[in-house]
């Protein structure tokens, strides 16, 4: 039987207030944590969950616990005034409800998933649902004397569980250092800078070079980059070595591929020793004054933990109450990790749909004017006496696509997905589902997009090297592109067609006055090796790439002339095991084979087989020639599985 002191703590204004912000703390989050505990082992260690859980409890605790303490005193002024008597009642039992309606939808959110995939309670039914359910909890969990004690009893259960998880935050005293790399030994002679040219990278997010019009698309995207590539290198047969951000940006930084630096998963890190022999950890040795800014945090240089390399940084994301920020990895270097918590997830989802609601349709998410202020902000801060090295990475065209006027409209005047909600496409293998007039907007708006990062990145990439001294060397790359063809939509995927990893990159030399275009295969880790022998610093020897240096001068290169080039993803293979699951292309000449392996498990997804294509003759990727063409199958296969033999368990 409920006793009159369970009654009394329900009724506690303290205890009320506070009711759910230790469901959520004590029961919500662990249960939440529990079905990604897998996913996390994909790339963290047992140890490591211990901090990202730590993360994830206090970040929540920081923002539910001081609204907490404003809720218990509104409810101890309305229990003290007697006349407002049934004000406080309907608060506590309205604080009761939201408990009782976090605690069963987490129990039953597995439940709720499964009768959804039946088209149940799905958009305004569910939405109407949840909230008749929790007006009933609210009435029959505090209605009751049984009532009432039930909930003193989960109050004090999940207090309790909410004290055991407070003690993950010692793990965060120490979190961080173990794994982090350290600066490079002070001993070791670094050359001194003086005579050294000054050197800007630019990455542009998804900027696939086949919508571009540098490169030969129907549509005028890039006429800005058109005039900057009259006195600069353009590779026509550039590609990046991975399909999404974080390994792209982790290869360009560390002068590996993904099967060496192992950041394979988004919210992953490249392996120590990848990222002390990177290229900001070497220039920086050499007496460079290092920055970056990022407005994506997966491809931050705290986030992927390079911060010990830089001297300056600034990031800027639209979004309000995204969980990964750059800057907050300095701090809490597991918050991208602790960012997959399924709890996280659905309140970032949820916030995004208020934002998407509040602002009428209007994308938000990312203004080009932060990000390249940031970095004229930074460029006016930095030394006059040691040449400089800039990154900057630029969010637009990544999704969603709709760009601010007057670009938007600007290739398709139509009132169709011009906001955040509606100009997202449906990812991967589920593209196939949409009507062609929804791809075809949608291809419209992400030219768009192009087109507004090309007329800002024009006037920075006139505006930079000024600030930066006359023997600023300038390149251009991106992370990955963006697919809209075969069915398969924007990136990263067991697939690897052009579109997403065929990549612009442009060299634009101190002294160059003239336009050249190279038609020989290059990728993304000679990005680093270019660079490095620009600032007179010889590659470590794990580096994969080589430098593209004489390609910019008009001169031969044997090497680089017969060597293929690889991209890879790698997502569903835990980082510490064998490489057996994923997706590897290899393009030697003409031919690119694109090998699938192990069990891949994605939504929609068709048999997968081997993919071979002459590119010369195909550069659609329409024909499918590996039963037709079995011994270049057979070459082009036996060359990646020679890879991936060398390549089998990683270093940490």
């Amino acid at each position: 039987m409920p006793t009159r002191a369970d009654i009394d703590t329900v009724r506690d204004p303290w205890f009320a207030a506070f009711l759910p912000a230790v469901v959520l703390l004590g029961i919500v989050l662990p249960l939440t944590c529990l079905p990604v505990i897998e996913r996390l082992l994909f790339y963290l260690r047992p140890v490591e969950l211990l901090p990202t859980y730590g993360t994830a409890y206090l970040l929540l605790a920081l923002c539910v616990l001081p609204c907490s303490l404003v809720t218990a005193l509104a409810l101890r002024t309305l229990q003290s005034l007697g006349r407002f008597g049934g004000l406080y009642s309907g608060a506590v039992v309205l604080l009761i409800g939201i408990s009782a309606l976090m605690v069963f939808e987490t129990l039953t959110s597995d439940v709720m998933t499964w009768v959804r995939t039946f088209g149940w309670l799905k958009g305004t039914h569910m939405g109407v649902s949840l909230t008749v359910l929790d007006v009933g909890l609210a009435a029959g969990v505090a209605g009751t004397r049984r009532g009432r004690a039930t909930v003193a009893t989960l109050g004090r259960l999940a207090a309790g569980i909410s004290a055991v998880g407070a003690l993950t935050l010692l793990s965060l005293l120490y979190a961080g250092a173990r794994a982090a790399p350290t600066r490079l030994a002070a001993t070791e002679a670094a050359p001194p800078p003086s005579g050294r040219p000054s050197i800007l990278l630019v990455t542009v997010d998804a900027l696939s070079a086949e919508r571009m019009s540098l490169y030969g698309a129907r549509r005028p995207t890039t006429p800005q980059l058109e005039d900057f590539a009259r006195s600069a290198t353009v590779f026509d047969r550039a590609y990046a070595n991975a399909n999404f951000t974080t390994p792209g940006i982790a290869s360009i930084l560390t002068g590996t591929r993904p099967w060496t630096h192992r950041a394979t998963q988004l919210p992953s890190k490249p392996t120590v020793a990848t990222r002390r022999d990177s290229l900001p950890a070497l220039l920086q040795h050499a007496g460079y004054w290092t920055a970056y800014v990022a407005s994506n945090p997966y491809a931050g240089a705290a986030t992927q933990g390079f911060a010990p390399f830089f001297n300056a940084g600034a990031s800027d994301r639209m979004l309000p109450l995204y969980l990964c920020f750059d800057r907050l990895a300095q701090v809490l270097p597991y918050e991208c990790a602790a960012a997959q918590v399924l709890l996280f997830v659905f309140a970032q989802h949820f916030v995004q749909d208020v934002i998407a609601i509040l602002s009428r349709g209007s994308n938000g998410y990312y203004d080009l004017r932060l990000a390249i202020g940031s970095a004229i902000a930074l460029l006016n801060s930095a030394p006059r006496d040691r040449p400089l090295f800039l990154w900057v990475h630029l969010m637009p065209p990544h999704d969603p696509y709709a760009a601010p006027p007057p670009f938007l409209g600007f290739f398709d005047p139509s009132a169709a997905a011009r906001g955040m909600s509606d100009s997202m496409p449906l990812e991967l293998f589920a593209l196939a589902g949409s009507s062609p007039q929804a791809v075809h907007t949608l291809e419209a708006r992400y030219d768009e997009s192009v087109r507004y990062v090309d007329y800002y990145l024009g006037g920075f990439l006139h505006e930079a090297p000024r600030l930066m001294g006359p023997g600023t060397t300038v390149i251009v790359s991106a992370d990955h592109g963006e697919s809209f063809t075969h069915g398969y939509g924007s990136h990263t995927g067991p697939e690897l067609y052009d579109s997403i990893i065929h990549v612009p990159l442009l060299i634009k030399l101190p002294s160059q006055t003239s336009a050249l275009r190279s038609s020989v295969l290059v990728q993304q880790v000679d990005i680093p090796a270019t660079i490095a022998e620009l600032a007179g610093i010889t590659p470590p020897a794990g580096w994969e790439g080589h430098s593209l240096l004489a390609l910019c001068r008009a001169q031969g290169d044997p090497l680089l002339a017969e060597r293929p080039v690889y991209s890879m993803n790698f997502e569903q293979n835990p980082r510490s095991s064998p490489l057996t699951t994923g997706s590897v292309a290899v393009i030697e000449g003409p031919w690119k084979l694109v090998h699938h392996m192990g069990a891949l498990h994605y939504e929609l997804m068709p048999p997968l087989t081997d993919e071979l294509y002459d590119l010369a003759s195909d550069p659609g990727e329409l024909t499918n020639l590996a039963e037709a063409q079995p011994q270049e199958t057979r070459a082009l296969r036996a060359l990646i599985e020679s890879e991936l033999a060398r390549h089998r368990t990683p270093a940490h």
